[in-house]
């Protein structure tokens, strides 16, 4: 679905720029490369995925910079907190990438890491 999603929050920047079709581009090879990995868990699909997950947390970061940047998304997000209600926050909504939307990849790619690790094993 975040697929699905990306796309169509990127619909105008993917003729704008290259950088837009990053999380395009993971999320359709990690697609193909889960399924692959999952059937093939015992003989190295764990370790496929480990590494397509390591590569989400990558995708969002990188996807925060092209966004603005940790620091400003972060003092953008906050500062929504202190408008007034029924003022406008001083940008229209969709002027602007959501600053810490890419901070989703990385958060898939920790819950993927996590699901993917070897649990304690049983003596």
């Amino acid at each position: 679905m975040l697929l699905f999603e990306l796309r169509h929050e990127h619909r105008v920047a993917l003729g704008e720029t290259w950088r837009a079709w990053i999380p395009l581009a993971y999320a359709a090879a990690m697609l193909i490369a889960g399924a692959v990995s999952l059937a093939l868990w015992s003989r190295g699909g764990r370790r496929t995925l480990q590494v397509g997950f390591a590569a989400a947390i990558a995708v969002g970061v990188l996807g925060l910079e092209f966004h603005g940047g940790a620091i400003k998304g972060a003092r953008t997000a906050l500062k929504a907190w202190t408008v007034p209600i029924g003022k406008d926050g001083g940008s229209a909504p969709g002027t602007l990438p959501p600053p810490l939307a890419p901070l989703a990849f990385a958060g898939l790619g920790v819950l993927g890491l996590l699901a993917c690790a070897d649990g304690p094993r049983m003596r």
